[in-house]
């Protein structure tokens, strides 16, 4: 199945880009909903597909460690981009409404290797698609899904399988002001229903290919869903998103708008979330974020930027202070797909004072725009 789905990825990937752009649109599409108003979220319906918007991403990240002691980080992203609002009738069951892409990803922390894949399909037959009112997305062999208690999520990254058991272990963390509504431009619909499930416990097993013996494992991971149908402004470039639950019980989302200037937009922001509950929504006024080094990916151009590479992360007003790290340098999704555009998403461990604890957590920093705008979410 993973080889008919790599004679796939070329075709579609390129279908996607030249009918429907990057998956960062600046202006409205035509004949969909947008993120204006805060929206009552009701789980686990909300889990599911929201077809009146245009663009969706269901983000899967963390860090298992084998029996045998190994630290793996993993990612697993699966969107749905609507080409028409309105599908015309037509004869043809393969007609395109939706695009369905799988990006996966993998560090060996241990062996500082990197394993990435990416595929795309058309929503149609049994190859890809995504539920509504219900958690059930996949493309081929990649699927992610939800049962009362548990959910699963089998995906593959560079020739590794996972196939992986996920046990939600707090109630879903709204982000943006209002609850919900996480505001990206200036102007009215700029902006996305954003939402995340930070801890899920998991159980599961990885394997380096069909013929190897799977190997268990055990971690934690972190869910992110967002849906819209315009995000970013004109004058918006990219983003660095940091997650992380920390071992006292806190959970903590924060994202940095990118202007073309060099600037940070006034609209990043974050969630914090305490052991106990309370939840705080962070503006771009409530929080710094220092680039420590940078990082130079092999793959760049002239014109490409360098990456950060580490940072310091300061919340003054809730005494929080956190150095982060990349568990390893090279953790980008280089993808050669006829118009695609690489961006960086890496397992990095977070270290710290929470007022007078010390605190630390592995968790995942996503950057995008140094390379290009990609297809990737926040």
């Amino acid at each position: 199945m993973r080889a008919t789905a790599n004679r796939l990825v070329s075709t579609a990937l390129a279908l996607l880009w030249v009918l429907s752009g990057p998956i960062l649109p600046q202006e409205a599409p035509t004949g969909f909903s947008r993120a204006e108003e805060p929206r009552e979220l009701t789980f686990p319906a909300d889990h599911g597909s929201h077809p009146e918007f245009s663009t969706e991403w269901w983000y899967l990240t963390g860090s298992v460690t084998t029996d045998d002691g190994n630290l793996y980080g993993f990612q697993a992203t699966w969107f749905r981009n609507a080409l028409v609002a309105e599908r015309e009738p037509r004869a043809s069951s393969l007609a395109v409404r939706d695009v369905i892409l799988f990006h996966g990803g993998l560090i060996d922390v241990e062996r500082q290797a990197f394993f990435s894949e990416s595929q795309a399909s058309r929503a149609a037959s049994s190859w890809a698609g995504a539920e509504t009112g219900r958690l059930e997305v996949w493309l081929l062999d990649n699927r992610l899904s939800a049962g009362p208690d548990t959910w699963s999520a089998r995906f593959g990254a560079g020739g590794w399988e996972l196939d992986l058991e996920l046990a939600p272990a707090r109630e879903p963390l709204l982000h943006g002001d209002p609850p919900g509504l996480s505001r990206k431009g200036p102007e009215r619909g700029q902006a996305s229903y954003y939402y995340s499930l930070p801890r899920l416990e998991v159980r599961g097993s990885l394997r380096r290919g069909p013929d190897d013996e799977p190997v268990e494992a055990v971690g934690q991971a972190w869910f992110d869903h967002e849906f819209f149908s315009r995000q970013l402004a004109e004058s918006q470039v990219g983003w660095d998103w940091f997650s992380v639950a920390l071992d006292d019980g806190t959970d903590l989302m924060l994202f940095e708008l990118r202007q073309r200037d060099g600037g940070r937009a006034s609209t990043s922001a974050g969630t914090l979330r305490l052991a106990d509950g309370t939840r705080r929504h962070l503006a771009a006024s409530d929080f710094e974020i220092e680039v420590a080094s940078t990082w130079r990916s092999p793959a760049a151009h002239p014109h490409d930027d360098d990456y950060p590479a580490s940072w310091k992360i300061v919340v003054p007003s809730a005494g929080l202070s956190l150095e982060v790290e990349p568990m390893a340098k090279d953790q980008e999704h280089r993808d050669e797909a006829p118009g695609a555009m690489a961006y960086w998403e890496g397992l990095s461990r977070f270290r710290g004072r929470h007022g007078d604890r010390q605190v630390e957590g592995l968790g995942y920093v996503e950057l995008v725009g140094y390379r290009g705008a990609g297809p990737s979410g926040l």
